[in-house]
């Protein structure tokens, strides 16, 4: 015991430059000395694998996936983590290999569908990439407003007009998930805009004018999209509906200086609209 808690000190003091969590580095180090004093043992080289690639070391990693691949493990989630630390160090065409040996032993797995999609999309394969994570989105249990984003940016990328697609995917994703979750309303905000769609666009700006409390910026940034689009009388009112809100704030919030910076924000656009008229 004492030999190998010895081991364990060297190995720490010698590896110091190289990690930096001190928990995962004593688990490292432990992984080690379990390998030494068992070197033929395939399931110990996946494990300290895992562990290197959790501190993102990922050569360490991999060579020891390869090394439990060597000595027999035929486990498919080895190909899974390989697949994932070639992904992770930009390797596509390697990380494509091994996501599809792991398919052909588990072809639903959602997890490595979804990674295998993600392979597609930085190799350029945007059909494949598309179709796949369409499969993914519609029967995830556990789906993430990042989630349906990132499917989004796939289907935006394989064809940038096809915002009635891009739109289509945050609807379902606000049902999945609740009206209200804000990184899906702020995206459906920008693609109405993008597409040209400016009634409901700004019907858009009315959901978050009339959801938050603090809505004086949702106010100016609607008058400063009615400006864009050369409807000035109504970016008019809008400005004054913000100037409003303004004034109906506590004190300490009107002395804030992203308030301050507002209300010369307010002042700017008013007098650029002003100009406009004259």
């Amino acid at each position: 015991m004492i030999k190998r808690i010895l081991c364990i000190l060297l190995f720490l003091s010698l590896s110091m430059p190289i990690f930096a969590h001190g928990d995962l580095t004593i688990r490292i180090a432990e992984k080690t000395i379990e390998i030494s004093e068992d070197p033929n043992n395939f399931e110990l080289y996946y494990q300290r694998g895992l562990l290197y690639q959790q501190h993102m070391e990922y050569d360490y990693a991999l060579e020891d996936y390869l090394k439990s691949q060597s000595l027999g493990n035929t486990n498919k989630a080895l190909h899974y983590q390989i697949a994932e630390v070639h992904f992770l160090t930009e390797e596509y065409s390697e990380a494509s290999k091994s996501i599809d040996s792991y398919l052909e032993v588990d072809s639903m797995d959602l997890s490595a569908k979804k990674l295998q999609a993600q392979i597609h999309f930085n190799l350029k394969s945007y059909k494949k990439s598309l179709e796949g994570y369409r499969y993914v989105i519609h029967n995830m249990k556990d789906i993430r407003p990042e989630d349906v984003l990132e499917y989004c940016n796939i289907m935006l990328t394989e064809n940038n007009k096809n915002y009635k697609g891009a739109l289509g995917a945050i609807q379902f994703g606000l049902d999945q998930l609740g009206p209200h979750t804000i990184s899906l309303q702020l995206k459906k905000l920008d693609y109405l805009r993008d597409s040209g769609q400016t009634e409901k666009a700004l019907e858009q700006y009315n959901y978050f004018i009339l959801e938050y409390n603090r809505n004086e910026f949702w106010y100016y940034k609607k008058a400063k999209y009615l400006a864009e689009i050369n409807r000035p009388h109504e970016a008019f009112i809008s400005l004054k509906l913000a100037s409003v809100a303004i004034e109906q704030l506590n004190a300490k919030f009107k002395n804030m200086s992203p308030v301050i910076e507002l209300k010369e924000q307010i002042k700017s656009l008013e007098s650029s609209i002003n100009n406009q008229k004259s």
